[in-house]
């Protein structure tokens, strides 16, 4: 894995916080930027520059070989009081100021990120894998799909351009907060337990794709040193590792009391990572490793 100047947007959040977290663990160059960073994401992006700053018309990033685009707003557009519309354009301007930077000074690599967020729960045979047509209709799922097809038009013949979808991502340093208020059901589990309540399991007991929030960084940073340049389809990041609730739930509270939760409405199924190359022998972090080393608080296992 080659050594770089990256630069990861939206790093104050919880998955572009680990993303730009694990690139800076190693011996990237990594300038993350967000609106704001709360106490917790500059002790853990201590090894990072840090800038505070709104993406908008003018936007002008540093000059760096690799752009990760994590910045997301995920919370509905109800909880925040605004239309769909209005959350439309906050998901999209932020990218194609990005992107009109990137352009003037491109970077070897862009990446944006995605999300399974755009499969509806009918999509997929039953799993989410690459030949599944995604159908979502919120405007998260719409941003997404438009950023499928944005990036690669923007970038064509300035730098390789890669798309990368990814599913159900746990690990330390979640926190709520307005961009992304829902928390993963791990951390959800992870809280009843500390509190002494049931863990709550939807009914069904539903099957999900499990990736360790400090294992994408490497992933990413090997994908975009594969020879070969633009990917010229999205990529289904996602580690191997598919758990039933039940499964997690054991391996977080060994014995704990659960119960059932109503399915609020259909429950789509694991998202199957693309078979890659460049991650042939990735070392995902399992469930089984990583849940201890969470509750150790240790970042990786």
């Amino acid at each position: 894995m080659s050594t770089r100047r990256a630069i990861v947007t939206g790093a104050g959040g919880f998955v572009g916080g680990a993303i730009a977290a694990a690139l800076a663990r190693h011996g990237h160059a990594v300038t993350a930027l967000d609106r704001s960073f709360d106490e917790e994401a500059r002790g853990a992006l201590a090894r990072a520059t840090l800038i505070e700053c709104d993406l908008g018309p003018g936007t002008h990033l540093p000059p760096a070989e690799l752009v990760i685009h994590a910045a997301a707003l995920t919370t509905g557009p109800r909880a925040l009081g605004i239309t769909p519309a209005a959350h439309l354009r906050a998901n999209l301007d932020p990218l194609l100021a990005v992107l009109e930077s990137v352009s003037a000074t491109p970077p070897k690599a862009f990446v944006f990120l995605s999300s399974s967020g755009v499969f509806a729960p009918q999509d997929g045979r039953p799993d989410l894998d690459d030949d599944a047509v995604p159908t979502g209709a919120s405007p998260y799922a719409a941003a997404k799909l438009a950023g499928e097809r944005i990036v690669p038009a923007a970038l064509a013949g300035l730098c390789d351009a890669h798309v990368v979808r990814l599913g159900h991502i746990y690990g330390p340093d979640e926190r709520s907060r307005a961009s992304r208020r829902h928390l993963s059901p791990v951390a959800l589990w992870r809280a009843a337990a500390a509190q002494g309540q049931a863990l709550e399991i939807v009914s069904g007991d539903p099957r999900r794709d499990w990736t360790w929030a400090p294992d994408i960084g490497a992933a990413l940073a090997l994908l975009v040193d594969e020879p070969g340049g633009t990917t010229h389809r999205p990529i289904h990041l996602a580690s191997p590792h598919i758990r039933h609730d039940s499964q997690m739930c054991a391996l977080i509270a060994p014995g704990a009391p659960t119960r059932e939760a109503p399915a609020q409405g259909a429950i789509k199924g694991p998202m199957i990572a693309s078979q890659l190359s460049a991650l042939t022998d990735f070392p995902w972090t399992s469930p089984e490793n990583a849940l201890p080393a969470l509750a150790a608080g240790r970042r990786a296992a």
